[in-house]
């Protein structure tokens, strides 16, 4: 198992915006809407990706004139991603649909247990 870090780190570059997100910042800082009109994405979805990608430490703010630029912090991260390294898929998020289906099999258990008990019982 990774340890913890790398797993963070895996796990936010499993997202194709945040990628986007840090590729777009390789040559300059940029400000919410310069970064959301290149990775074709509302600002608003870019601003959670941002937060999350400042928040493990992969990209840096600064407030100049009234607005928020942002940065890579460290640009080794780049050759990671250049390096076109895939992520585990242990690491890579389930889709929505996929969550719905695990949980409708684990309900699905417990109610076939609940169930052969009350069976059990009434059998008495």
């Amino acid at each position: 198992m990774p340890p913890l870090h790398d797993e963070i780190f895996h796990k936010a570059l499993s997202s194709d915006i945040r990628r986007g997100i840090l590729i777009s910042l390789a040559k300059k800082e940029k400000y919410l809407s310069e970064i959301s009109a290149e990775v074709s994405k509302k600002p608003q979805t870019v601003d959670f990706h941002l937060n999350l990608l400042e928040e493990i430490g992969l990209v840096e703010s600064e407030w100049k004139e009234g607005k928020k630029y942002y940065f890579l912090k460290d640009k080794r991260i780049l050759d990671f991603l250049r390096g076109h390294k895939p992520v585990p898929l242990h690491l890579r998020p389930k889709p929505p649909h996929e969550i719905v289906i695990d949980a409708w099999n684990d309900i699905s258990k417990k109610l076939d247990r609940i169930e052969k008990k009350v069976d059990e019982i009434l059998k008495k």
